[in-house]
């Protein structure tokens, strides 16, 4: 197959990733991410690093922060003159990253368009379909696709065989099998954190999720063995892949470097290997690592002595998927986990020393009344610090995507696919209801008074924290009153009061 894009053998090397910002966040809605999160990404970071490698003149423009103009970010690279923009998606994203390749498309006619991310990776051939100005998509990991079809742009040769591709040919998308998984991750260069401004005094995550600053992010891992319904592997797929503990400890010794004081590990399961968390525990220990870090796990992986190891090297959180206080609906939506089971994990790792967070979710198939106040109860008094609940959005390539028209009713726009949208209502159940135990889940949780001494301590240790949580708390009381979701809360007192 003659390219489309053999005018361009000459081409430069010049090439520009960028992350956009997401659209129809509902900022009222999303209680813990107040303020604005800006965490780097580690895909973005280490595809620039192996350009880079490769000889590329590299620029990065993380655009993720709420509110960056679309504007802004395209003439930000358009001043670059890249030779290709390398734009990574998610659902919530990708409309945005069409727009910055439209426009800078428009002023750069030259320029090579290439999308990445969970988005495209889950279906690749909708995606080019619905965005004229995405040139090609990279599905699954893009540190060799991405790489191999510059080289085939560069020298003029056919790219129509290059694993994990997706482009147009004959007037139609073609999608190619995926590329093999890379299996060595230490292979891989450091991420480009130099790339980053200030980096990592300017990174701010979400409140509450860290005991001090300045706070990097990690990934040591690669892919989850786990059936969650509603998580999506379309880009590391199941096979978890690890880099060694010697590569870890070297990667947190350049953030301990940089002056990091605290590491989110965002692996989608830290620990699924319990004898890899030990050598991880150890090699900390010995290392002198005096930051304290964060992690996400399973219910099912940790016991109380690794808990205390990790503690020991300077474990401050772990993050827990509960999804659900109902059993019947976690054995749909996450079937290995049991509610005894996950309390006592929960019970253990306070033991420990260690804060509990959880993440939870309403609106799952098969939710109905009964199993949204089992969660609503479960909520009043689970041993967790922190809450995130968010509503079930069956994304591309999640299991639950397939079925999901079978289950409810499913509004699929990908701008209001950020999980603060009830777009997905099961079978039996309505908006008006699903929003109301929204809000008295949320309520359930965070009017306990153990749980508002546990926050009031927190805005203490870190005076930022209030102020950041004040100036969001006021956009999200004007639109609570507009709406009338107080009306949930003062009701019952006005009954209570009216029967005495």
């Amino acid at each position: 197959m003659a390219s489309a894009y053999s005018q361009h053998k000459q081409r430069g090397k010049r090439i520009v990733f960028c992350e956009p910002p997401y659209v129809f966040w509902d900022r009222s809605m999303d209680r813990l991410r107040q303020g604005e999160e800006t965490i780097p990404g580690m895909g973005v970071l280490i595809l620039a690093a192996v350009a880079r490698r490769r000889g590329y003149d590299v620029h990065l423009i993380d655009a993720k922060e709420q509110g960056t103009p679309l504007e802004e970010v395209s003439r930000r690279i358009v001043e670059l003159e890249p030779d290709y923009l390398g734009l990574s998606a998610t659902t919530i994203s990708v409309n945005n990253a069409a727009r910055i390749a439209d426009r800078v498309k428009s002023a750069l006619p030259g320029v090579v368009s290439v999308l990445g991310g969970a988005h495209v990776s889950a279906i690749p051939e909708r995606t080019l379909e619905a965005f004229a100005g995405i040139d090609f998509g990279v599905v699954g990991e893009g540190e060799v696709s991405l790489f191999e079809l510059l080289d085939r742009l560069e020298s003029g040769e056919p790219y129509d065989d290059v694993p994990g591709l997706a482009y147009r040919g004959d007037g139609i998308v073609h999608a190619n099998p995926r590329a093999p998984y890379i299996e060595d991750l230490d292979a891989l260069p450091e991420p480009a954190w130099d790339l980053l401004p200030d980096f990592p005094h300017s990174f701010q995550p979400s409140i509450l999720g860290y005991p001090r600053t300045p706070v990097a992010t990690l990934i040591t891992s690669r892919g989850c063995p786990f059936s969650c319904t509603f998580c999506d592997r379309s880009t590391s797929g199941r096979k978890g892949r690890m880099h060694s503990v010697e590569s870890v400890v070297a990667l947190c010794r350049t953030l301990v470097d940089r002056g990091t004081r605290h590491i989110m590990f965002l692996d989608d399961l830290f620990t699924v290997r319990k004898d890899r968390v030990v050598e991880l525990c150890n090699a900390f220990i010995r290392e002198g690592f005096d930051f304290s870090w964060s992690c996400n796990s399973h219910p099912n992986l940790l016991d109380l002595d690794t808990m205390k190891l990790m503690k020991r090297a300077g474990c401050w959180q772990i993050a827990y998927g509960i999804e659900s206080g109902s059993q019947r609906v976690l054995d749909v939506v996450k079937r290995e986990v049991r509610l005894p089971r996950l309390r006592e994990t929960l019970r253990m790792t306070q033991e420990a020393g260690i804060r509990t967070r959880g993440f939870l979710m309403l609106g799952h198939p098969t939710e109905g009344v009964d199993s949204l106040e089992e969660t609503e109860a479960f909520l009043r008094e689970a041993e967790l610090d922190l809450c995130q609940i968010t509503k079930f959005t069956p994304y591309p390539g999640t299991p639950s995507y397939p079925l999901v028209h079978q289950q409810g009713v499913f509004e699929e726009d990908w701008e209001k696919m950020n999980a603060m949208n009830f777009v997905f209502i099961p079978n039996g159940l309505d908006e008006e209801t699903l929003e109301r135990y929204f809000q008295r889940c949320y309520h359930a949780f965070y009017s306990r008074p153990d749980i508002l001494f546990g926050l009031a301590r927190s805005m203490v240790q870190e005076p930022r924290f209030a102020m950041r949580f004040a100036s969001n708390a006021r956009v999200y009381m004007k639109n609570w009153f507009r709406q009338g979701l107080y009306r949930e809360f003062l009701t019952p007192r006005r009954t209570r009061a009216a029967s005495g």
